[in-house]
């Protein structure tokens, strides 16, 4: 059965003459648009929300066969970022409801619901402890326990959270708002240890390399000294940059524009290593492959086709590229699994299985959005 579903869906889209149709596994196609950024359990299944007003779900489907398992009907649309999922397979996820779920991964059985006093759309953050952190629209940042719902901690910024927060090997956590702040806060207390002002709003999560730098985007990508919060460099693309970047296993800072340009860094110094010129405007976060391929989305937004780059980390040419239908810019960001298959999302109803010639993520610090395919967002 297996193989004749697998047929089916990959003779299905090479018939339309799309590139790259032919590196399609299955396709599952959900009732409204907007399907987001997905997220993998440590036992393959994969889980993705809905941004439809619609189709108001997550969704858990069998990662090797493209089958729904179960889904989840949430008080509201789940937005742009993934779930996150805990160590003990439990799923979490925020809505424009403005409550947190966690979600049992296996039977799709709500867990508890924690709620705040705005929209909860940023992908949550896992400690080492379990302890989970999410920003809200209210401008809070929560701490709270995994297991209970329980808040332990609330840590209120001067303006909304719009993105996930990241924490350091050390328990520091990182956040930013549209206040224009980065704030680095213990993640015990939730005091404050110092904060950064940027240009202005972030507009992407933070992610932290190896030696505890943090990059995060505004209008410019800034790398911060993770302890102290001085700013060690800035880079300027003359647009605004949606996309958090990936680290490649040698420090290299990979991350896409709105100017149509995907980058790679020198992480050290910032400078510009190559850029890739795109088809349109990149919302969408990178993810490295452990050949050294990153994989990247974009939308150009005159022709509706979301295109999957797959690029070359040494020299920045291009690969291969994939073809999907889309609404609008892509903002659903690739996640790699432990087998290569890359999972990526279209908003035009579709999640998309593909095979790649990766073995598995980057061993890096940060190879994808969220650090790891369970996006718990936390340097290993």
């Amino acid at each position: 059965m297996r193989q004749i579903f697998l047929m089916i869906a990959v003779g299905a889209l090479v018939g339309c003459g799309k590139k790259g149709s032919e590196r399609i596994l299955w396709e599952f196609e959900t009732k409204g648009y907007g399907n987001r950024s997905p997220s993998i359990g440590t036992d393959g299944t994969v889980y993705f929300g809905t941004n439809s007003s619609v189709d108001e779900k997550l969704y858990a489907i069998n990662g090797k066969t493209g089958a729904k398992l179960w889904e989840f009907q949430t008080g509201g649309n789940t937005g742009d970022p993934p779930p996150a999922i805990g160590t003990n397979g439990t799923v979490y996820v925020g809505s424009d409801d403005k409550k947190l779920y966690a979600i049992n991964g296996k039977t799709g059985v709500k867990l508890w619901e924690f709620e705040t006093k705005g929209t909860v759309f940023p992908t949550p953050a896992i400690g080492s402890d379990g302890t989970v952190y999410v920003g809200s629209h209210d401008g809070k940042l929560y701490a709270i326990n995994g297991k209970s719902g329980a808040k332990i901690w609330g840590f209120q910024t001067r303006g909304a959270i719009f993105h996930s927060p990241a924490i350091g090997s050390d328990g520091t956590v990182y956040i930013v708002s549209q206040d224009k702040k980065l704030y680095a806060l213990d993640g015990n207390t939730g005091n404050m240890l110092w904060e950064f002002m940027a240009d202005r709003a972030a507009s992407a999560s933070p992610t932290i390399g190896s030696n505890g730098t943090v990059y995060f985007p505004a209008r410019k990508l800034y790398a911060i000294n993770g302890k102290t919060g001085v700013k060690l460099w800035e880079f300027d693309t003359s647009m605004n940059i949606y996309s958090s970047p990936a680290i490649g296993p040698d420090g290299t800072i990979y991350f896409g524009s709105n100017n149509t340009i995907f980058y790679a860094l020198n992480g050290k110094t910032g400078d510009k290593l190559w850029g890739f010129q795109t088809d349109g405007a990149l919302s969408s976060s990178p993810a490295i492959g452990s050949d050294g391929t990153v994989y990247v989305a974009g939308c150009n937004e005159t022709d509706d086709i979301g295109r999957l780059y797959a690029i070359n980390t040494k020299t920045g040419t291009k690969l291969w590229e994939f073809e999907f239908k889309t609404s609008g810019q892509s903002r659903s960001s690739p996640v790699i699994a432990t087998d290569g298959t890359v999972y990526i999302g279209s908003d035009y109803k579709k999640l998309y299985a593909i095979k790649t010639d990766s073995k598995g993520p980057a061993q890096s610090a940060w190879p994808m959005g969220g650090q790891n395919a369970q996006r718990t967002g936390r340097v290993k």
